[in-house]
């Protein structure tokens, strides 16, 4: 199956060491949002990775101008 035909809801596979993105762990989906506004940035996603305690990565990006 090709990576756009996946449905949004298969997680997909998260590696902090090859990660190019701006992310940040957080222990709840609620704390992406603080994290988001506090940065300044827009989420664009949340991956559930079932690992406690900071089991929530949070994708950030850049608004556009």
């Amino acid at each position: 199956m090709s990576e756009e035909n996946q449905p949004d809801d298969v997680e997909e596979p998260f590696d902090p060491a090859t990660d190019p993105r701006d992310w940040s762990a957080a222990e709840t989906e609620l704390a992406c949002f603080a994290l988001a506004r506090s940065k300044g940035k827009r989420l664009v996603r949340i991956i559930n990775t079932k690992k406690l305690p900071m089991q929530f990565i949070c994708i950030f990006e850049d608004y556009a101008e």
